[in-house]
């Protein structure tokens, strides 16, 4: 069954983009453009990781991070998060998640491709582990 992944984007066309290439990689992707919406949407659907932008409308993307973080049911979703700024405010706020990624804009889509496969896989590898103890 391939992965669910949420990819959380206001820009149309980094959404597309990621999700051509996703869909391409045999994955299933769900898309929304807020981060009201990318809640709302990890709470009804449940998808294996998100791909998360941090400059969101309605709510930022640390605001999201912070409610899942919180969340004992879906806390445990890998978050591989966007951001256009790389200050050290940023890289702090990243640091109090534990985030599966963290990209800067522009990045190259076949990177982020490659990591979204190698966090999938690795998160398949600890579930088998906890199944077989």
């Amino acid at each position: 069954m391939p992965s669910r992944i949420l990819v959380v984007e206001d820009d149309e066309e980094i959404s597309e983009i990621l999700q051509y290439n996703l869909t391409r990689a045999g994955h299933q992707v769900l898309q929304v453009a807020d981060g009201a919406a990318g809640v709302e949407t990890v709470r009804q659907e449940k998808p294996d990781l998100i791909l998360l932008d941090i400059m969101l409308p309605r709510m930022n993307g640390w605001e999201v991070c912070r409610i899942l973080a919180d969340a004992p049911d879906l806390c445990e979703i890998p978050i591989i998060v966007f951001t256009a700024k790389d200050s050290l405010e940023d890289r702090a706020q990243a640091r109090q998640f534990n985030l599966a990624g963290f990209f800067t804009k522009p990045y190259a889509t076949v990177d982020v491709v490659r990591h979204v496969d190698k966090v999938l896989t690795v998160q398949a590898e600890a579930r088998a582990r906890q199944r077989a103890s």
